[in-house]
């Protein structure tokens, strides 16, 4: 729930309007700033009175406070809103919210990997999940031992369909150690076999893009209902 941090901050010109954070009825905005603590944050605002509602906590801002990187995604209908922002420099996360009552709400974020690959999400939990970076190093420089592991995630809504339903985009990256994930990706995706001979197991770099419509439904949740492949160029992470 919104506003669990007071805003204590007496400067309004301090805080900017993010890429799309105007809502369409004008009456509230996204911004970006540091409150009077000087702590850099992601805010609602009114948009008439300039005056700050709360703080969007779950919107990362671990890489960038530029206003122009992070970008909003209001429904029609100005009752959701979606927030893309980069956690790190290979990671954007989606935050979704519903204003109501002049508060903001938290709404699960659909993912759409195992929606669209169930049998590539299946594969990864054989070989023990997939595990990032951050939970590879979490205790040491060596890291945890791992068979396959995400490399990078950006999901981001594109297109409001509707109040209730929009389409996101979604892509990610991966590496899977010993068994050869191609099968399993259908058009969604390709791997590719790394030629390395110093690698004592099979090492696979995998490429997963899609586009999927979703649905609002009540208590804050989301469900996929259809996706569909996007293919594009790949890039080595």
């Amino acid at each position: 729930m919104l506003a669990r941090r007071p805003c204590t901050t007496t400067n309004r010109e301090n805080f900017l309007v993010i890429d799309g954070g105007t809502s369409p009825d004008k009456k509230f905005s996204i911004v970006t700033g540091e409150n009077k603590a000087g702590e850099f944050g992601v805010y609602l605002r009114d948009a008439h009175t300039k005056k700050l509602i709360g703080q969007l906590e779950e919107v990362a801002t671990g890489l960038d406070s530029a206003p122009d990187a992070y970008h909003a995604h209001w429904a029609p209908d100005s009752k959701h809103v979606g927030i893309t922002s980069r956690a790190d420099r290979h990671w954007a996360d989606n935050a979704i919210y519903r204003i109501e009552n002049r508060r903001a709400y938290p709404v699960k974020t659909p993912e759409l990997l195992c929606h669209a690959v169930p049998e590539f999400c299946q594969l990864t939990k054989e070989l023990g999940g997939a595990l990032t970076e951050d939970q590879i190093y979490a205790e040491d420089t060596v890291g945890k031992p791992w068979k396959a592991r995400q490399n990078s995630s950006y999901s981001e809504i594109v297109k409001w369909i509707s109040p209730t339903r929009f389409v996101v985009s979604e892509e990610s990256q991966w590496q899977v150690k010993e068994r050869d994930p191609s099968a399993t990706l259908g058009q969604y995706g390709e791997a590719e076999k790394e030629d390395d001979g110093d690698e004592p197991a099979a090492l696979y770099h995998v490429w997963f893009d899609a586009e999927g419509e979703c649905e609002l439904l009540p208590a804050d949740k989301t469900r996929v209902l259809s996706t569909q492949p996007v293919k594009k160029q790949k890039t080595n992470e």
